[in-house]
């Protein structure tokens, strides 16, 4: 009985109701730029104040489905896990922006170490819950670019003021936007050089207690200049755990299952051009609770004859349509990204739901 109590306190804290749920603030754009370090403190300088909510957030809800203070989780999950190392192997910069984070928001630093690896922590809660992200990728065509779009769910207690973070790389000719939540490195973006990643998680089969977790990866990949190089870094890597990228340059998408031992790629059959995914396995034989929205999704192309273009992406992305659960675009949706690959790449951004919400569109300067 009393898990079942602590069941649904989790539940209805994660998944509030309309009326409930916290206030969605406009978008805020930070441009970080000059070391990895300083790039961290522009970042907590400009959103303390949120970065401290949100760690407050999250350190609540974290410590009641543990039934631990955060001190004894923080304590307990580093020593039990060792990220560290992959992390410093593949993206060794991002510990500086860490540490940035950090400073500049005088929070403890390992606190805001254990925040980028929260969706790793989730496999240690008994009461793990999936959330709600919605991919699609479409090939490059005679008439129209590569796009990646995604709506992006990351649970409510982690919500409430969508952030663009425009970085500016001081060692090489890159510039990124990241889209994300205060204090944390990143959830999904593109590059000036047309590389873009979104991210599904997925039930984990085979966790470890190392690799590269995921919020790493993405930025790992948005480091990346070219989608060969991109697509090497899937491959070579070692997963934290299991995650859904769809990896997108000028030429194509391609949608990856990760697990942390196999990577499976997921295409269509009948169509090649196009990509997509929710939150269970498409490809790999492993047990995965049907997600309604896949369905929503399948008939939305279907009704398109699997031929879709920016506005049809968008409209798909807005589908309020149930079918035995929640639509496409719904109360948990952050914010819904559509990215654009093309020689002059753009992110076209609608911050909160899509059917509610105007697409903002960003490019870069150079």
């Amino acid at each position: 009985m009393k898990k079942l109590l602590l069941f649904c306190i989790i539940f209805i804290l994660s998944n509030c109701t309309k009326k409930d749920q916290p206030i969605q603030n406009p978008l805020r754009v930070v441009e970080l730029q000059g070391t990895a370090y300083n790039r961290g403190l522009i970042h907590s300088k400009t959103l303390k104040e949120e970065i401290k909510q949100i760690i407050t957030q999250w350190s609540n809800m974290t410590e009641l489905k543990h039934k631990m203070k955060m001190e004894d989780i923080k304590k307990d999950f580093l020593n039990r896990t060792n990220y560290i190392e992959a992390i410093k192997k593949w993206t060794p910069d991002l510990i500086d922006e860490i540490k940035g984070i950090a400073d500049g928001s005088g929070i403890d630093y390992e606190l805001i170490f254990l925040l980028q690896i929260s969706e790793e922590l989730e496999n240690y809660i008994p009461s793990y819950t999936m959330f709600k992200c919605t991919s699609i990728g479409a090939n490059k065509t005679e008439n129209s670019p590569t796009y990646i779009a995604q709506n992006m769910e990351p649970p409510r207690y982690l919500q409430g003021f969508p952030t663009l973070l425009h970085i500016k790389h001081d060692n090489f000719d890159l510039e990124t936007y990241v889209f994300t939540f205060p204090g944390f490195i990143g959830l999904n973006g593109l590059n000036s050089k047309a590389v873009g990643i979104t991210g599904n998680g997925l039930p984990d089969y085979h966790y470890k207690n190392k690799g590269l977790p995921v919020s790493f990866i993405v930025r790992g990949i948005l480091e990346k200049t070219t989608l060969k190089d991109a697509i090497d870094f899937i491959y070579n890597i070692e997963h934290a755990k299991a995650q859904n990228y769809i990896i997108g340059g000028r030429e194509k998408a391609t949608c990856f299952e990760c697990d942390s031992e196999e990577i499976f790629i997921f295409s269509d059959e009948e169509n090649p051009n196009l990509t997509y995914h929710t939150n269970h396995y498409l490809v790999a034989d492993y047990e995965s609770k049907y997600c309604s929205r896949l369905k929503t999704l399948k008939e939305e192309l279907v009704k398109r004859n699997f031929k879709i273009g920016y506005e049809d992406i968008k409209a798909i992305l807005s589908s309020r349509k149930y079918n035995a659960g929640r639509p496409i675009s719904h109360y948990n949706t952050y914010g819904c990204t559509i990215m654009i690959l093309s020689d002059n790449p753009e992110l076209h951004i609608a911050p909160g739901r899509p059917d509610k919400n105007q697409f903002l569109i960003y490019k870069f300067v150079n």
